[in-house]
């Protein structure tokens, strides 16, 4: 069961809505925030530093329902949603309700209102790469997630020496898997990890050909998808055992392994 911390019917004054003397006059909204977490250390210790703080949250809240001149309530509530989330760690979850009630129709009606949830999730990555210090490749790529401020680095698989597929005339593979925990949507994910990948200089000119990092989003329990950028599960996840023999370390998949003596235990499992 979630412990849950709440601030309900903020009354805030603001210019979201999609006429233009909404934006010009503004109106007053209401705002209510619960915040879900598993754990408040604050109920054992009796320290602010180990809850949520009311008056950051209130201020997070008018913040920016004051500065912002959004279309739709529902934008605003997300906006203010992440913010929370963003701010503390606790939270696994933030829920907000938005509530309009001088919104500009004819009729009666005591409010429009929206309700809009962010929620921390779990993403399962591979990685590996073959060109240059591997080692120091993916400990600076790990590094780079671990200090982003959007991306908890939960837990890593040993690394595993893998020979290439697919395209055969390059060097042998460091490989293995990590969760990260998130807030943001796949896409967000995708384009961090790629930021990441860039960074590292990651240049992609042959197909399954050697590159210094790969990152790959694998798998999000609870989500499918497959758009142009990205599928979820990765579609090939199941047929290579650099995937799955990391994955199954981690405790995160039990099926069958393809027989593929290639994949090894890397020497140095310090590494990460």
């Amino acid at each position: 069961m979630m412990n849950r911390i709440s601030l309900k019917q903020m009354k805030l004054y603001g210019y979201t809505g999609c006429l233009s003397e909404e934006k010009e006059n503004g109106q007053f909204f209401y705002v209510s925030i619960d915040m879900f977490c598993r754990d408040i250390p604050g109920a054992l210790t009796d320290d602010l530093n180990d809850t949520i703080n009311y008056a950051d949250v209130y201020e997070i809240a008018e913040k920016i329902v004051e500065k912002s001149h959004f279309n739709l309530i529902e934008h605003l509530a997300h906006e203010i949603g992440r913010a929370v989330i963003s701010k503390y760690d606790l939270a696994d979850s933030v829920r907000v309700l938005v509530r309009k009630p001088d919104a500009p129709i004819d009729g009666e009606f005591d409010a429009m209102e929206t309700e809009i949830t962010v929620s921390r999730k779990d993403v399962i990555i591979g990685f590996g790469g073959n060109m240059g210090d591997r080692e120091e490749k993916i400990r600076t790529a790990l590094d780079m997630i671990r200090n982003n401020h959007a991306l908890e680095l939960v837990k890593v698989s040993s690394l595993y020496e893998t020979e290439p597929v697919g395209y055969d005339d390059q060097d042998d593979f460091l490989n293995g898997c990590a969760v990260i925990r998130t807030y943001l949507e796949p896409l967000e994910v995708l384009h961090e990890l790629q930021r990441i990948e860039n960074e590292l200089h990651r240049v992609r000119t042959i197909k399954n050909g050697p590159r210094t990092i790969d990152l790959d989003i694998l798998m999000i329990p609870g989500v499918k998808m497959d758009t142009k950028e990205l599928t979820i599960p990765h579609p090939r996840m199941y047929e290579r055992a650099f995937v799955l023999v990391p994955l199954r370390e981690l405790g995160l998949y039990y099926g069958p392994i393809p027989e593929d003596k290639s994949v090894k235990p890397y020497k140095n499992t310090d590494v990460v």
